[in-house]
């Protein structure tokens, strides 16, 4: 097993240093000339990023002290995978799926003065013994940390039947009030509604925020942008290889009965995530491999 000092030594820099949480949970931290990011190898998850341009962090993220080691961490953008939600047969199958919740390893990491830090890992455990289904893919995920973050997640498919899958980047990002909040980019999308029975119904216009919001919009490929009047800037989220976008926020009612975000916090946060869901569950055949990808930046 690798320690922190076995990490640093063989990965570590100037700009990336490996640290343990209170609960054991092993960080890469990053601090360079262009952005500060943090990365959990619990669910290769990166859990924090601000460029050095920005006063306030882009991602959201729940205080530290709920970050338990072997539970999903409500912070970044965890990984959903191998379906999102609830798992369609077997109810004691943890939601979103186990790859939030299972150690990574890294593959490489790459750093210089003056471009982003890139850092390669895979998810390192087989299906859990939980998951009815046996599934033998293998998940990897490259993050490009700079003035803009990209992720890329890749499912290859090594055995002899098709593979289903669904799957998304679950980001949460930091914003001054979800009321000053105006999401840009799906209007006239077909989306299924959470909140109100899985309906099938069409946007019109830009989503503002006025009570809890859960929306999975399919067959969309659409960028998006949040506008932030408090923060005066807008979040640009441009993806390939996704057909879903999912849009939500709990509001005060939900959140308060989430222990991680409480009657308060859901007003900072709003998650827009890159996703293949629902409608638009993955086929990947014997052989093949589908990548999805995400390119975040900032603008004014």
């Amino acid at each position: 097993m690798n320690t922190l000092k076995d990490w640093q030594d063989r990965l570590g820099d100037q700009f990336v240093v490996f640290e343990e949480s209170q609960d054991g949970i092993v960080l890469i931290k990053i601090d360079h000339p262009l952005a500060t990011a943090t990365i959990s190898l619990q669910g290769g998850q990166i859990l924090q990023w601000q460029p050095k341009s920005q006063v306030e962090p882009v991602l959201w993220s729940a205080a530290p002290m709920h970050w338990k080691k072997g539970r999903a961490i409500r912070a970044g953008i965890p990984v959903c995978w191998p379906w999102f939600g609830a798992h369609p047969v077997d109810s004691s199958a943890p939601a979103h799926g186990y790859a939030r919740i299972c150690p990574w390893e890294i593959t490489s990491i790459s750093t210089s003065h003056s471009g982003p830090v890139e850092i390669c890992m895979a998810m390192s455990v087989a299906t859990p013994s939980t998951v009815t289904q046996t599934l033998e893919a293998t998940l990897a995920s490259r993050i490009s940390i700079g003035e803009t973050l990209s992720i890329s997640l890749t499912t290859s498919n090594p055995g002899p039947q098709p593979l289903v899958i669904t799957e998304a980047l679950h980001a949460y990002f930091k914003v001054s009030d979800i009321r000053n909040v105006e999401t840009l980019g799906l209007s006239g999308s077909e989306y299924i509604d959470l909140i109100d029975q899985n309906t099938k119904k069409i946007q019109n216009g830009n989503i503002h925020f006025t009570n809890e919001t859960g929306r999975v919009f399919i067959n969309t490929i659409s960028e998006c942008l949040i506008k932030d009047s408090g923060y005066d800037r807008i979040i640009r989220i441009e993806k390939t290889g996704s057909q879903s976008t999912v849009v939500w926020n709990p509001w005060q009612d939900t959140a308060s009965k989430m222990n991680d975000l409480g009657a308060d916090q859901w007003q900072q946060m709003v998650c827009i995530e890159t996703a293949n869901a629902l409608d638009n569950a993955l086929t990947i055949e014997s052989g093949a491999q589908h990548s999805m990808s995400v390119n975040y930046s900032i603008g004014l």
